[in-house]
């Protein structure tokens, strides 16, 4: 019987247009009027995630930054993973040798080094990705994000990572050249108090070793009382895998990577046509 949904938020409860619909927080309010607990997990920081989930009138614990920070319903932090200061420093140094956009996701929040850069990469990655739509479209989407995400400039990153009293939780960086991606993420699984995801094509995320979506989502349920037997867990992407193959209950949705679906126990629906409410709807007529 499952007694937890944990579900990722890019690529899956979110739409394309970074919005829950409607069908999805109906599912949800079902699934626990039947006493099932709903639990995020995200790659997103804490305040972000909220943002978006609030604005329908929803409301969860988080199990954020795939995995570095857990967050009960009122936003109290039950476990961070941080990243040791000078690991920190080396996977820094790695990534801008490979010529790579990176932001810190820190205890006070995201840190670019250069902002104008970062809006620059992501003007030009959403072009690639959605050649329809107008330019100044994207110029607005991008420099919301950078609003929303409360995204702060530090140029010089000394001051970051000299910074004994800023946790550093994660990394996220991009480039558009799969070539560069594959060699940062080989260099860096070299260290083994690291982990190294994606969340989409053009990144890759670094967080600690422990700091896994997997490893989060079992000492939580496990907090509760619950197995992971008896938690569904819902994804797209390769940051997912660790809490899929864990789930007794994994679901992978119509849009996610091929790899993803074939690890997964279930396929439903994409994004955009409310895959999460179709597959709580399935599960919940089997969950007796």
């Amino acid at each position: 019987m499952i007694k937890v949904i944990a579900s990722d938020m890019d690529g899956t409860l979110l739409n394309s247009d970074i919005e829950i619909a409607q069908e999805n927080v109906e599912a949800i309010e079902k699934a626990r009027a039947k006493g099932i607990h709903f639990v995020l997990c995200t790659g997103r920081m804490y305040d972000d995630a909220m943002g978006l989930i609030n604005k329908v009138n929803l409301y969860a614990p988080a199990i954020c930054m795939n995995g570095a920070e857990i967050r009960d319903e009122h936003g109290k932090i039950i476990l961070q993973h941080p990243i040791d200061r000078n690991l920190a420093r080396n996977t820094y140094n790695t990534l801008t040798e490979l010529g790579m956009y990176t932001e810190f996701f820190t205890d006070m929040g995201p840190i670019t080094t250069d902002k104008a850069r970062g809006k620059e990469f992501m003007i030009e990655m959403h072009k690639r990705i959605h050649p329809d739509v107008p330019a100044e479209a994207i110029m607005d989407k991008v420099e919301e994000r950078f609003e929303s995400k409360d995204v702060h400039e530090i140029p010089d990153v000394e001051r970051i990572l000299g910074n004994k009293n800023l946790t550093i939780l994660k990394f996220i960086s991009f480039s558009s050249d799969k070539d560069i991606l594959a060699k940062a993420k080989k260099k860096l699984e070299k260290e083994s108090d690291l982990s190294v995801t994606s969340s989409f094509s053009d990144n890759i995320e670094i967080t600690h070793r422990e700091a896994q979506k997997g490893i989060s989502l079992q000492y939580y349920v496990e907090k509760l009382g619950v197995t992971l037997d008896e938690t569904f867990a819902i994804g797209d992407n390769m940051n997912d895998i660790s809490m899929l193959k864990m789930a007794g209950y994994s679901v992978a949705m119509g849009n996610a990577e091929e790899e993803v679906k074939d690890l997964a126990k279930h396929v439903t629906l994409s994004n955009d046509e409310h895959g999460v409410a179709s597959a709580i709807y399935k599960m919940l007529e089997t969950n007796d």
